[in-house]
């Protein structure tokens, strides 16, 4: 992607994480950019094209930063801490109403967020669920299909803000309690001593 084009898709996506996605015409867009619409439309064809350029284009990072987190020195339980983390920064950090606007407005591009959630993100889910059970932190008759999707499903329900409204409860806190909750359905016996050490040394746990 050329840099003119790239540097377009990482601001636009910026806008849309901060405004949503309907309330954003390409009108607006261009001026939120510091564009003319003419250099906008030089290099999408219209708002769907630059709504599945965005997705992509947060995917791409998605996929970058798991690879830091995957690739370091960490055990599987410091590293399902990164990967939550992460995903808690990001999908936290999302306008309210982008769920709805991709639903109604852009389905196209709502299923290739879906495809990249329920495929690429739970497949390094599993790939932990895996190594966590060869380093014995984990339990060794876990389902790793199943035990994913309910890592994701779990996700989904908290963060859509149904089951735990935010008005009342610090998605942090929910963080800290949703980590716990989870870790402890998962881990073996020498998992609970790791997880035990690990909320010792994070004061954000």
């Amino acid at each position: 992607m050329e840099e003119k084009k790239m540097e377009i898709i990482k601001s636009a996506l910026e806008v849309y994480m901060k405004f949503g996605i309907k309330s954003v015409t390409m009108d607006e867009m261009a001026r939120q950019l510091g564009v003319s619409k003419k250099t906008l439309y030089l290099h999408v064809r219209d708002k769907n094209e630059l709504v599945e350029q965005c997705l992509l284009y947060g995917q791409d990072c998605d996929m970058e930063m798991m690879d830091g987190i995957c690739g370091g020195n960490l055990n599987a339980i410091e590293e399902l801490l990164g990967i939550y983390r992460y995903l808690f920064k990001i999908l936290g950090s999302i306008h309210p109403s982008i769920f709805f606007d991709l639903s109604k407005y852009h389905p196209s591009a709502l299923k290739l967020m879906n495809n990249h959630k329920n495929e690429t993100i739970r497949e390094r889910v599993v790939a932990n669920l895996e190594k966590g059970m060869k380093e014995g932190l984990y339990r060794d008759n876990l389902n790793p299909g199943i035990v994913s999707r309910l890592h994701m499903g779990t996700i989904d329900m908290i963060l859509s803000g149904e089951i735990i409204p935010f008005s009342e409860f610090k998605l942090e806190e929910v963080f800290s309690e949703f980590f716990r909750y989870d870790v402890r359905g998962i881990a073996s016996n020498k998992g609970l001593e790791s997880l035990k050490e690990l909320i010792r040394n994070d004061e954000n746990l």
